[in-house]
């Protein structure tokens, strides 16, 4: 674990989005799993960020990675697909949140290896 962060607007930016998330929830009032789902990975997803701006490790993009990735399924899976909103939003963040993380991860990569001098 390293103090530095490979780039903290990126880390910025996953936690509004999962905050953006855990606040959607009080949007899908009539589905409790779109409810429940948003609250719940929204929250992990501003937790992992907010301990990873302070205290960098590869497993918080890890945690973000997985979550993005659960945010994007999770409507087919719990049956709220078909409501377009709740879907859409999942997906959406889901898919940044993943992307972010993954861009995190290589960065944090290129930083670990040794540079080659020819």
């Amino acid at each position: 674990m390293r103090s530095d962060v490979p780039s903290k607007g990126l880390e910025w930016t996953n936690l509004i989005l999962g905050a953006g998330l855990a606040c959607a929830a009080i949007m899908f009032v009539g589905l409790p799993a779109a409810v429940w789902n948003a609250g719940v990975v929204g929250t992990l997803i501003v937790c992992s960020s907010a301990v990873a701006l302070y205290r960098y490790g590869d497993w918080a993009e890890w945690s973000n990675l997985t979550l993005g990735c659960w945010a994007v399924v999770a409507p087919f899976l719990l049956g709220f697909g078909s409501a377009q909103g709740p879907m859409w939003t999942h997906v959406l963040i889901g898919i940044c949140v993943a992307t972010l993380a993954a861009l995190q991860l290589a960065a944090s990569r290129r930083m670990q290896a040794p540079s080659s001098t020819n």
